[in-house]
């Protein structure tokens, strides 16, 4: 038996989940609240799709900002492009090996974003030949390959909806708090174990 969470009179449920009892009164308080959580679910996802862009960009920021913390809790600290320290640089960005303009598949991919320098990031445009020096010398010839002929192949048909991009935004932030709890200090293993939690890349 369980109590109407409306009346307090016991009854017995259908399930675990049915919570009113079959009296009329009951039944259309449970009717009425039934369409009050339906409407927060619909404004919620009114308001995802009306800032869309926005959610984009918080993202993208945000996933940029992990990348940039991966490699500092990894101990790297140059600059993937040019090679020169990160120490004391006011500004590190997330830089993407593959651009995002038409790479939008691949924009929230940890593996398409290492720290650099502002000054090659924004000045020197993606796939250069200091970013690609950078990664055969951090990681390897075989992962330089794979970011350059298999990344993109891999994840081609991805087109996130505005709430899988919404719902990422906070795992990640997540990801960022606890990151410093992590005994691993393998960046690729990081880098593909996060990409799995975010939810966006699983193949």
């Amino acid at each position: 038996m369980k109590k109407c969470k409306h009346c307090k009179e016991p009854f017995q449920p259908y399930n675990s989940l049915h919570k009113y009892c079959f009296k009329d009164e009951c039944r259309k308080v449970w009717i009425e609240t039934e369409k009050a959580n339906q409407w927060k679910k619909t404004k919620k996802e009114m308001s995802i799709d009306v800032y869309s862009k926005e959610h984009k960009i918080t993202l993208q920021n945000e996933i940029n900002k992990l990348a940039r913390m991966i490699d500092a809790h990894c101990g790297y600290v140059t600059c993937i492009d040019c090679g020169k320290t990160l120490i004391d640089i006011e500004q590190i960005d997330g830089s993407h090996f593959h651009n995002v303009q038409g790479n939008e598949n691949i924009r929230f991919n940890l593996n398409n974003i290492h720290s650099a320098r502002s000054e090659c990031n924004k000045h020197h445009g993606g796939r250069k030949d200091g970013y690609k020096l950078g990664l055969s010398e951090r990681y390897g010839i075989d992962y330089l390959s794979y970011l350059e002929n298999d990344l993109r192949l891999d994840y081609k048909q991805m087109n996130f909806s505005n709430k899988e991009i919404h719902d990422a935004i906070p795992v990640v932030r997540k990801l960022q708090r606890n990151l410093k709890t992590f005994i691993n200090k393998n960046s690729l293993n990081i880098r593909n174990q996060f990409n799995k939690v975010i939810g966006l890349y699983i193949l």
